[in-house]
């Protein structure tokens, strides 16, 4: 296996992750998105298919996001002298497995990559990864050390995502 960036050039292999949504991203938006500096999506491919795929964009952590018990987290982390209103990070916008390696723990290693991809190297100044998980992929996320930023949105039925993220300095 191996990790490509997607070109406008790229030619598509077969991939199904199961959700028409992410399905519909990769094979249809995913260029359009590269093209307007919206993300970068990265594909995880052998000889014959797309094995998964994530894109990623810049993002960043502030008040207006989380509760006041996370905000001071988040704050802790720093240095007094450090403390902002706001924190950068980089979100995964799409993450996709494909069904015929789903549950063989491809999405934990693509997650542990992406935390190291941010936190090595430092490419922009970023201390976070953040998500908006899907109801059914929380379990996921929280498997792979991602925390609630909103604990008050976190129960909320009718969100069908939840907001999470990844301190990159727990890495270090």
């Amino acid at each position: 296996m191996k990790v490509v960036k997607l070109t406008d050039d790229y030619v598509f292999k077969d991939f199904d992750c199961g959700n028409p949504d992410l399905n519909d991203f990769l094979l249809n938006d995913s260029k359009g998105y590269l093209k307007r500096l919206l993300s970068v999506t990265y594909l995880i491919e052998n000889e014959y298919d797309i094995v998964a795929f994530f894109s990623v964009s810049n993002d960043k952590i502030g008040i207006p996001d989380s509760d006041k018990a996370t905000w001071r987290k988040i704050k802790s982390l720093f240095p007094h002298s450090k403390h902002r209103g706001d924190y950068p990070a980089v979100k995964i916008g799409r993450f996709g497995v494909s069904l015929k390696y789903q549950h063989s723990m491809i999405g934990s290693d693509i997650l542990n990559f992406v935390k190291i991809m941010f936190s090595t190297g430092n490419r922009s100044g970023c201390a976070f990864v953040t998500v908006d998980a899907l109801k059914e992929a929380v379990p996921f996320y929280q498997k792979n050390g991602f925390l609630f930023l909103d604990k008050t949105k976190d129960a909320d039925v009718n969100n069908e995502t939840c907001l999470m993220y990844f301190d990159l300095s727990r890495l270090l």
